[in-house]
């Protein structure tokens, strides 16, 4: 677990609250999970912060697009989805893959 706090602001535009709730418990999995490691190496700087700003919507068609924006200790990671996924879970996981490749250099 990480020890400090990513800060998570997010808002959803036409996402059936399980649904929400499914992209949150995700989130978070991969915050404390899959980027556990990653993260503690940007904490080690004294006043390093990390936050996570995400935008997700279902459009008219039934498709899940999203945009994500990672400050991490000042430099910015932007994913926005080019194609819309019919299963939201893909889409979060697949920011989260891009996310971490991204600090892993």
């Amino acid at each position: 677990m990480v020890e400090k706090q990513v800060e998570v602001s997010y808002s959803f535009y036409n996402v059936p609250g399980y649904k929400q709730t499914l992209i949150k418990d995700i989130v978070d999995k991969n915050i404390d999970g899959k980027l556990d490691a990653y993260l503690k190496k940007v904490y080690t700087k004294k006043d390093a912060e990390i936050r996570l700003n995400y935008k997700i919507q279902k459009n008219k068609q039934g498709r899940y697009e999203a945009k994500f924006l990672f400050d991490c200790d000042w430099q910015v990671f932007s994913y926005s989805s080019k194609v819309w996924f019919k299963y939201v879970e893909d889409l979060v996981n697949h920011a989260f893959k891009r996310f971490k490749e991204f600090l892993s250099k």
